[in-house]
């Protein structure tokens, strides 16, 4: 699902002594099929954008175009409904959003609430439970009973049972051990790569991740996009993401250092543990240290 925001703007208690103008003539647009990572400090609007994306939140003024959907202030919510069956969000620590008494009916409820018979619904949860690494012994089971990790698990598993075309993630590892955070990453892009009409959009502080899983990226910043390309060409500007209190992967930070204080005309990117040894090997060759190696 193709994305574009036309001059969106988006102001929080709007006609109120404390309005705040969190988005400001914001206009972007992101082809269907991308994973699109969205970086920024905190309050630069990147959690207000992605809520505009399946209506949780509708402009003060501008448009936002979701596939066939165009958003306005005056948008209904009936109008909605069928873009949610489309676009879904998973917000910070999803596992405080689940309620059903099994794991196996807490997945089923959003394909049935969306319109799929129980036998269809418990089919597709189970599919996607078992995506997600949960084992059938746990699917009758409370989900109250798991541990923390598990949970996320069963709540991410109920989302993506929608079968959504458009998967909106918001911080979706906060609070996982690096393993956990490798883990589910790996199921989200896993899931991105099974179709591809799926897309998502990935709101981080995770640059490796930003880095190593996107197709784009989008830099914001006071509420406009500030920057917009692929990883290695919004990284290999260091110091200006440096100067708005934002860090790099440390594969890039390692070849900045290098190409500082070397003063050779070197490339800083690579995200990966094999384009990173390629690029040192290379610096070394260059100065003729290389048959030490």
């Amino acid at each position: 699902m193709q994305i574009k925001a036309d001059n969106l703007t988006y102001k929080y208690m709007k006609n109120t002594p404390f309005e705040k103008e969190a988005l400001k003539g914001f206009n972007i647009t992101i082809p269907e099929g991308r994973f699109t990572s969205v970086i920024g400090h905190t309050g630069s609007g990147k959690s207000t954008f992605i809520q505009h994306l399946n209506g949780l939140l509708k402009p003060s003024s501008g448009t936002v175009a979701v596939g066939d959907w165009t958003i306005r202030a005056d948008t209904k919510q009936k109008h909605l409904y069928e873009l949610r069956r489309h676009a879904s969000i998973v917000f910070q620590f999803p596992e405080h959003q689940l309620f059903h008494e099994t794991v196996l009916s807490d997945v089923a409820y959003g394909p049935v609430n969306f319109g799929l018979s129980k036998l269809e619904a418990e089919k597709r949860a189970k599919e996607y439970l078992e995506l997600a690494g949960i084992h059938p012994d746990m699917f009758d089971r409370s989900p109250f009973d798991l541990s923390g990790g598990q949970m996320r698990r069963v709540a991410i598993a109920g989302v993506l049972a929608l079968n959504p075309k458009l998967l909106i993630l918001d911080e979706p590892t906060a609070g996982l051990d690096p393993e956990g955070q490798v883990k589910m990453m790996e199921l989200f892009y896993d899931w991105f790569q099974e179709k591809k009409e799926r897309s998502i959009i990935l709101v981080t502080h995770q640059m490796e991740d930003a880095a190593r899983y996107s197709d784009e990226i989008v830099l914001m910043d006071k509420g406009t996009v500030k920057d917009q390309g692929r990883p290695h060409q919004v990284f290999s500007k260091a110091g200006e993401l440096k100067a708005m209190g934002l860090s790099v992967p440390e594969s890039v930070k390692l070849l900045s250092m290098l190409r500082e204080q070397s003063g050779e005309d070197m490339s800083t990117a690579a995200f990966t543990l094999e384009e990173t040894v390629d690029q040192v090997l290379e610096f070394l060759r260059k100065r003729g240290v290389s048959d030490r190696v």
